[in-house]
């Protein structure tokens, strides 16, 4: 008998024959954006004749094939079947995502493991690199025993193509050493992820096409000595061959190649044709000229990281007679060549033999230093200025830029032909040349560049992608691919995404004036400028030869400066340059500082260069320039040495009183604690070493994608723990004394959370250990002495002992902020009055001032002659910021940020890292304090490459000086509408006009509406009634979609979480709406916190936002949760409360329904009538609601149900608030999970009131216990703690007796709700109740819903969401070890992309298989099968 196995694969199709078990034949075949095309293929080349027994597995693509269908990993359990094969592991190396699959020893998956979206180190990333060099897959086999590894980013796909460039073009690399390099990190990554499953020792199968590469093989093996690597001969094709083999006994017939395929249904919104922007975009005439013999000519160059261009310009009259755009391919200098051979080719028709004098040779783009050296030229530049002079030169008039290279993507803003302001890509490429090339190339096979335009313009609707990350786009691609798109559509929605992330991640909230220029070699494609002028409403002109902007700019640019007496007049003849070689002859390390670069010396004609290093210092010495040392000051180094060294105890002075050591990493809080916590352990006799390495195996054991600090923190744990010291001390950051009168000074979730993700990651080390007070000064010094006590008992040191130490201890750091302090003024009067521009470093102590997180940034300054200094020692006390600023770093940068703004002597650089959370808003704030005044931002990871960070000093430097010249010019004022939202506690809430001096009331005005945000359609309309019911004329907004995704996303930079970017945009859909009237005043309400999340900062964004926009009647709305959102007083508050109470029960109703019901989409329909009438019973008597629910329970209950709710898997949905509770967000979701015949339980609003009512009292319960024992009683604390329990018996009735009266519809699932039990679980299992955040309370549901009857978690988050990521650090491996199934989900607004689509039905068979024991013939979708899949996006009340 014979039976077919079908892999439709992210990039490839793999299929398999079998005759009884034998393989007939097997096939595995790249299809490159056609997967059906190639199916078809396949089978036709093997003849496969109908009736054969077919079974498909693979992506979503699966479920276009007429044939019974089946996950990959039961294809996998059946081929270790098959092949008799007991194996701990099993590793997928495909090409969109690596996945390790654990085994247990029935032969069953257990749990699997896998990157998020990001494709960073797979199989089709190392395609795509092969590419950038010219070479194919077959040279990886010539690689040279002489290559050798490189350091690599392995966390991020962009920062690893950074780094191949970068160190290609810098020629620190050759191509083999890059094929080498990117084998290793493929290698590390599954390295990696095998560890994360605690696998160390056993057995692992390899399979997939990567296994073809026998460098990845032999790294696995070489790091992993004590596992025994498996690669069976099927492994190129091994799910297949699994699902050939199940065919057998659950396959379909195969229907032929004419019924091959279901119609096509594409899930991705879309947008209008390119062509209706046709008349927008305006293209000026090329100007050329002809060589003159014996004439004098400039020789400009743009060396770019994936193409190099030249043109050779006339001196006298600025025309260029020859030019060359072609490859870099990983090597510059051979680039070059080839360019000035195409030149010399040019220079032969137009003058034959005859000479010519080039007298100026100059440079730019990210080889340009490399260049510089080789051409032996003076004239390097940076390509901002050097493009702004190319443009300008064009079009005087030009006042913004905006350019798109191969790897890099440029704006800037220009006044009388001078950038005053700039912004580049802070690291993805997602905006940028050589994505669109090589996703047009690698996933539509569209190999000649120039054909992407045509194809893109003739799309009908362009297909709506992310913009957030290259990687994340190339998974719509490929979704889209095997959904069926045309090519057109994708092409052109890769267009449209590409300038969508230009204008939302590198221009954000800059100024984009009127003469709009576009150019770079992506303005070839006349594709993209109409995508410019469709997203922008705007006309947009490409310039003569856009392509040659840079190297021609730069050699005006040089011709400037010799005309200005900087630079001198030479020879360069291109004969001697196509002779003239790089010989690299030596390296050696620089020890000027603690960096220890890699300096190489090279000799280009006799001379020698030494080139590298991180600073500035040896191209200062090849440009022969000189810094007056004695002028430029650093005071982070200052800082450094005052904190470790002159404030810290000396060595010399200590007494050692017990036998054990104590382990410091050298990590976040201790940057600015290190005073503190040295002379407390000092005093205390107990000896304390600080980490020294960071280690890349402590990296790899992080369970969730935290920022790169907190890598560092993982890195230096493991270097304690190889040192073997006693204890380790990861306090738990929580609070410092705060310079805002109205808001604490918390820390981020990811600092604060350390000790617990960190015991979590190292669980072989015992938890008595680790040393984990809690650092909060919020409540005063004998508060924050109770954790040192604490900490004191567990070491065993008596309680006086730890007083004293702790007083001394808070002494030193008091003596060391004075002085910083004192400091800090001495060096603001001294950077106001210095001869030169300084640099003020902004972001946090852990990532800008320490070398281990700041890549050199301070030392690239001073060695530029930029005297730099840092943010937290300016005097900012008196600075006023935007309100509810509750993290202590963002106060003290937002009040530098103040200071800063007017003087005109410094200027601000801020450091931030890849993700993080706080800084996608607080940079926003940086851009409105700062008004026109330019600022640096620099995004940094645990990449290496300092090419790109070079470029944007240098850039920053130069805009600053144009800027200087302009400062007295340029000055903005910004809008106010003059309306503030009074909530006193002591008023009723109303409204001021401060232009008319009128108060304006909110309760029973008509003239003032309030507009909630979706939460939850249940929720939000119920909330809306019970507004209305108490007087407030209020409106829900509609269900957020794609499109209003877009309109907050046209105003933001995507790095924003999603919940602030679907209120925005709900809201913005709402004032370009029929609706909006200008005689109303609009109250856009959003619940708001005061950290540690970014929450609190929705509202602070709005309000700036709003007056940027000018928007004259709306005001934003804020209730917080610290009061558990009681501010519109009781008859509102307990309105609301029977809302939330019924929503959230009718919810759990509604996503049961979809899983029991017979027929669902009936069901639903009678559910939404029920629904409408309880929402008009709400606004009209709220005593009539209990009746009512009685009378919907028994309308439901008529409902005919397939399977009971007590025989139905549940899974509870945690995480982040919003995205949980949003319909849109979550919705794709919990419809995966009905068609799987599992209940999503999301957890409800009503358990974070509960939540906020928790930390309330315990908040409360701590104010109380500050007092004496006889003020208690008659204190307004005391009579708070009784309002607190006065108010909780009565929730907790509303919510027993609506439970009660939908209790006969039988469809809510038992759900934890004992909030000191849940709260008791998390302390307990995963972190501490100081945690004040949905990280507590979610940890602690999850844990408690699985101890009882549900069978999964999924916690979910925006992208980038510091809850989810600690979340996921937290559970992950708490449930590992109980081998509960756990799924951590980020939503990003678009549709799930494949692979997260492969992980969550991997969840969901552990989900059917933890309490059940479904047999294989029940998991597999039978062709025919009709299975109703509600989209609940869509209903409308």
């Amino acid at each position: 008998m014979q039976s077919l196995g079908i892999n439709i694969g992210s990039s490839s199709i793999k299929a398999v024959l079998l005759e009884d078990s034998k393989v007939l034949w097997s096939a595995s075949v790249a299809h490159e954006g056609n997967f059906f095309e190639t199916l078809k293929a396949i089978l036709l080349e093997n003849n496969v004749a109908p009736g054969v027994l077919s079974l498909v597995t693979g992506t979503e693509g699966r479920y276009l094939i007429n044939m019974n269908n089946v996950l990959e990993s039961i294809c996998i359990e059946e081929a270790l079947a098959q092949l008799n094969l007991n194996v701990d592991a099993v590793v997928s190396l495909g090409g969109e995502n690596f996945v390790v699959y654990t085994i247990d020893e029935n032969a069953r998956i257990i749990t699997s493991f896998a990157g998020n979206k990001c494709a960073s180190g797979t199989g089709e990333f190392f395609k795509q690199q092969l590419g950038r060099m010219d070479l194919r897959l077959h040279d990886v086999a010539n690689v040279p025993d002489s290559a050798k590894v490189c350091h690599m980013s392995s966390r991020c796909s962009v920062f690893m193509k950074s780094d191949c460039t970068h160190k290609l073009n810098k020629g620190e690399a050759t191509k083999a050493d890059i094929v080498l390099s990117l084998s290793d990190v493929m290698a590390t990554k599954v390295v990696d992820f095998l560890k994360r499953a605690r696998i160390s020792t056993g057995k692992v199968l390899l399979a997939g096409g990567v296994t073809r590469n026998k460098y990845i093989i032999r790294f696995v093996k070489e790091k992993m000595p004590d596992i025994e690597i498996i690669v069976p001969e099927e492994a190129p094709y091994f799910e297949a061959f699994g699902a050939a083999h199940l065919a057998r006994t659950s396959g379909s017939q195969f229907p032929g190649i004419g019924n091959l395929f279901k119609p096509q249904v594409i899930d991705f919104a879309r947008y209008k044709s390119l062509k209706t922007a046709e008349g927008k975009v305006n293209y000026l005439k090329s100007r050329r000229g002809t060589a003159r013999p014996g004439g004098e000519y400039i020789l400009g160059v743009d060396g770019g990281s994936t193409t190099t261009k030249v043109a050779l310009i006339d001196i006298e009259n600025d025309e260029i007679v020859a030019s060359h755009y072609g490859r870099t391919h990983g090597d510059p200098v051979n680039a070059l060549k080839e360019c000035l051979i195409e030149v010399k080719k040019q220079l032969k028709e137009q003058i034959g033999d005859a000479k010519i004098n080039i007298t100026l040779a100059s440079t730019t783009g990210s080889s340009r230093e490399i260049l510089g050296v080789f051409l032996e030229t003076p004239a390097v530049y940076n390509e901002i200025i050097a493009h702004a002079v190319g443009t300008t030169y064009f079009k005087p008039d030009i006042d913004t830029i905006f350019e798109i290279g191969g790897q890099d993507a440029k704006y800037a803003l220009l006044k009388n032909k001078v950038p005053i302001d700039y912004a580049m890509n802070e690291a993805c490429s997602a905006g940028t040349g050589s994505f669109l090339e090589e996703s047009a190339s690698g996933d539509l096979n569209i190999t000649n560049v120039r054909d992407i335009g045509d194809i893109a313009v003739q799309a009908q609707g362009p297909l709506k992608f992310g913009e957030q990350c290259s990687a994340f786009i190339n998974s719509d691609i490929r979704k889209a691919i095997q959904l069926g798109a045309s090519r057109e559509d994708i092409t052109a929605g890769i267009i449209t995404s590409i300038v969508s992330n230009y204008l939302n991640r590198v221009v954000g909230n800059r100024t984009i004036g009127d003469n709009i220029v576009l150019q770079g070699g992506v303005a070839l494609n006349k594709a993209v400028p109409l995508a410019f002028a469709m997203l922008m409403d705007k006309n947009i002109t490409i310039p003569p030869d856009p392509e040659l902007l840079g190297c021609f700019g730069v050699g005006i640019l040089a011709k400037q400066k010799f005309n200005d007496g900087i630079i001198a007049k030479g020879s360069f003849v291109i004969d001697e340059i196509l002779n003239t070689k790089i010989v690299y002859e030596r390296e050696f390390r620089c020890k000027a500082c603690d960096n220890d670069c890699p300096i190489r010396v090279l000799n280009v004609n006799g001379h020698k260069y030494m080139f590298g290093g991180r600073c500035n210092k040896y191209a200062n010495m090849r440009k022969k320039k000189n810094i007056d040392e004695s002028k430029v000051f650093n005071y982070i180094e200052k800082r450094d040495q005052l904190m470790f060294h002159e404030c810290a105890p000396s060595k010399d002075d200590f007494v050692k009183k017990y036998d054990f050591v104590v382990g410091v990493p050298k990590a976040f809080s201790v940057y600015t604690l290190w005073p503190l916590y040295s002379w407390f352990f000092h005093t205390l006799g107990i000896e304390v070493r600080l980490s020294e390495e960071i280690s890349h195996e402590g990296i790899a054991r992080t369970e969730g994608s935290y920022c790169f600090p907190a890598e560092i923190a993982h890195g230096a744990v493991q270097d304690i723990i190889d040192s073997g010291l006693d204890y380790i001390f990861v306090p738990h950051f929580r609070d410092l004394e705060s310079y805002e009168d109205k808001v604490h000074a918390t820390f981020c979730p990811i600092t604060q959370s350390l000790p617990y993700y960190i015991m979590k990651a190292f669980p072989e080390i015992d938890a008595k250990k680790f040393l984990t007070p809690i650092v909060s000064f919020k409540f005063g010094m004998e508060k924050a002495l109770e954790e040192f006590v604490r900490m004191g008992a567990q070491l065993g040191v008596p309680e006086r002992d730890v007083r004293r130490a702790f007083d001394v201890g808070c002494e030193r750091q008091k003596d060391f902020w004075e002085r910083y302090h004192a400091m800090g003024r001495e060096a603001y009067e001294k950077a106001k009055a210095a001869e030169h521009p300084v640099i003020a470093i902004l972001g946090r102590p852990y990532n800008a001032f320490t070398r281990d997180a700041n890549m050199g940034i301070p030392l690239k300054f001073t060695t530029r002659g930029y005297s730099v200094i840092p943010f937290d020692m300016l005097p900012i006390d008196e600075a006023h910021i935007f309100d509810n600023m509750y993290w202590y770093y963002g106060q003290q940068d937002m009040r530098a940020s103040v200071i800063l703004k007017d003087q005109p002597n410094i200027f601000i650089t801020y450091i931030t890292n890849f993700s993080c959370a706080p800084d996608s808003f607080m940079l926003h704030y940086v851009k409105w304090i700062m008004g026109t005044k330019p600022f640096l931002v620099l995004e940094l990871d645990s990449h290496s490459a300092d090419a790109g960070v070079d470029t944007r000093v240098e850039a920053f430097l130069d805009i600053i000086e144009g800027y200087r010249s302009k400062f007295d010019q340029i000055r903005e004022e910004r809008y106010d509408n003059g309306l503030r939202f009074i909530n006193n506690g002591v008023d009723p809430l109303h409204l001021m006009d401060l232009k008319n001096g009128r108060k304006i009331e909110i309760f029973g005005n008509k003239k003032v509406k309030m507009l909630l945000s979706n939460m939850g359609r249940l929720s939000t309309e119920l909330l809306a009634a019970s507004l209305r019911a108490a007087n407030v004329t209020a409106e829900a907004m509609p269900l957020p979609d794609v499109y209003t995704l877009q309109m907050a996303r046209n105003h933001m930079s995507g790095k924003e979480c999603l919940p602030s970017q679907l209120v925005l945009g709900s809201a913005l859909k709402y004032f370009s709406s029929d609706k909006y009237r200008k005689d109303e005043i609009y109250l856009l309400f959003v619940p708001t916190t005061t950290g540690p999340c970014r929450t609190g900062q929705y509202f602070v964004f709005y309000e700036n936002l709003f007056k940027d926009m000018r928007l004259e009647n709306v005001v934003v709305v804020t209730l917080d949760s610290d009061n558990s959102y009681n501010e519109l007083g009781p008859h509102f508050s307990k309105s609301a409360w029977w809302g939330l109470v019924v929503a959230d029960y009718m919810k759990d109703i509604e996503t049961s329904l979809r899983t029991c019901a017979v027929d669902p989409v009936t069901a639903i329909a009678k559910y939404d009538e029920l629904w409408q009438e309880l929402i008009d019973i709400t606004e009209t008597d709220i005593a009539q609601v209990l009746p009512a629910l009685r009378r919907i329970a028994a309308e439901i209950a008529k409902i005919p149900l397939k399977r009971r709710l007590e025989d139905t898997p549940k899974v509870l949905i945690v995480g982040e608030i919003y995205v949980r509770r949003d319909d849109f967000a979550v919705d794709e979701m919990i419809r995966m999970f009905s068609k799987r015949g599992i209940i999503a339980k999301v957890s409800g609003v009503t358990e974070w009131i509960y939540y906020c009512d928790y930390t309330r009292k315990h908040d409360i319960q701590k104010r109380l216990g500050l007092l004496p024992w006889y003020k208690k009683p008659f204190s307004k604390v005391f009579r708070d703690l009784l309002a607190w329990k006065i108010e909780e018996k009565f929730k907790h009735s509303v919510e027993k007796r609506v439970k009660k009266a939908l209790g006969a519809a039988n469809l809510i699932p038992h759900m934890p709700h004992d909030m000191e039990h849940i709260m008791g679980n998390a302390e307990k299992h995963f972190v501490s109740d100081e945690l004040y955040s949905e990280i507590s309370i979610s940890s602690g549901v999850a844990s408690t819903a699985m101890m009882e009857d549900f069978s999964g978690i999924v916690n979910i988050s925006p992208f980038a969401c510091l809850i989810g990521r600690v979340i996921e650090g937290l559970i992950t491996p708490w449930s590992r070890e109980r081998r509960f199934p756990v799924i951590s989900v980020e939503i990003d607004g678009d549709i799930l992309p494949p692979n997260i689509v492969n992980k969550l039905e991997i969840f969901m068979l552990n989900v059917l298989r933890f309490r059940y024991n479904p047999s294989i013939t029940e998991l597999v979708e039978r062709e025919g099968d009709e299975v109703v899949s509600l989209d609940r996006k869509i209903i409308k009340a």
